[in-house]
């Protein structure tokens, strides 16, 4: 008979707790009722992601970290190709930037106030997986989640972060390029659109994509049909299934998602690869801003909408532009 003292059985109720509290702080997607009582603790950062400073001055979750996904260097447009993962020097800098260590959690946090915010969140989350960050997550819901419940507290005000350090150890596992792309359209591979269907279909173009319709062979999953109801709540792992069924996707075979510019399709590599937690998915990181301006490179118009001259003409409306 195997004998529990008091010690043994108190060992045993902390490894308990070590374990839960770790299989916590790695989820793809945490509530706000976890992130309750753990804003100011150390190694723990909330990266709330704005489009102006202004609102986050207004108000903010305590101790939280201001970024602005389009001004802070997450995306640079190199060449003629806008929104570009940078090099892993810049991008070492964007985090350390803002504060963070390789020692802490990130808790990613985006406003609801724009079209895009998940996408934004998404592609944050991206990069810090790609620098090989797992300690990484997203506030399911986003900010307007955290200020649902009024007992919850809030901060006021900017403040400078104190310079993280941070050094990366690149996963490029899950970044594709067009290689990949054309072997998955010679091997007939599943390649994912996450654009609307009217881009997807050729209805409609966007910059930076500069030729309408599709990559060959694609399947369309429109990014809204990933979150309930145009808010910043992902569907359940239920619900995300069936879509995925539905749309003749086998979630355990590899996939590149795609779309304009690597931010809408950030959303559906992290709700494939982190949310459901399959492993082989892999993201077209440049997408259509690189694919499209290459006439050796193969697009397919599903439906045969002709633009005229002044809808052809290149403007800067693509489909991540900031408000």
């Amino acid at each position: 008979m195997i004998k529990f003292t008091s010690k043994t059985v108190n060992y045993t109720i902390f490894l308990f707790i070590l374990f839960w509290f770790s299989h916590a702080y790695t989820q793809a997607l945490v509530e706000a009722d976890w992130l309750d009582g753990k804003t100011c603790i150390k190694n723990l950062v909330v990266l709330e992601v704005h489009r102006g400073k202004k609102n986050y001055e207004l108000e903010h979750i305590p101790c939280s970290v201001y970024t602005n996904f389009y001004e802070n260097d997450w995306r640079q447009t190199i060449g003629k190709t806008v929104l570009s993962l940078p090099s892993i020097e810049v991008l070492t800098k964007v985090v350390e930037k803002h504060g963070i260590s390789n020692k802490d959690h990130v808790v990613i946090a985006s406003p609801g106030t724009g079209k895009y915010d998940a996408a934004e969140a998404a592609a944050i989350y991206y990069t810090f997986k790609y620098l090989g960050h797992g300690n990484v997550s997203i506030l399911n819901g986003g900010i307007p989640a955290w200020m649902e419940n009024w007992d919850r507290d809030t901060e006021t005000g900017f403040k400078d972060s104190v310079r993280g350090t941070f050094t990366p150890e690149i996963e490029d596992s899950i970044l594709a390029n067009k290689d990949d792309v054309l072997y998955f359209i010679n091997h007939k591979k599943q390649l994912l659109d996450a654009r609307p269907s009217d881009m997807y279909l050729g209805i409609n173009n966007l910059m930076p994509s500069v030729r309408q319709g599709t990559i060959p062979g694609a399947i369309n999953v429109p990014n809204r049909w990933l979150l309930r109801n145009g808010t910043l709540y992902f569907n359940t792992k239920d619900n995300l299934k069936t879509i995925f069924d539905y749309l003749g996707i086998k979630l355990d075979e590899p996939q590149i998602s795609f779309c304009n510019a690597g931010l809408e399709s950030a959303l559906l590599w992290f709700v494939i690869s982190e949310v459901l937690e399959y492993s082989d998915s892999k993201l077209y990181e440049a997408s259509l801003a690189e694919w499209s301006r290459d006439d050796n490179l193969p697009m397919a118009k599903i439906l045969a909408i002709e633009f005229n001259n002044r809808d052809a003409e290149e403007d800067d409306s693509y489909s991540m532009k900031p408000n």
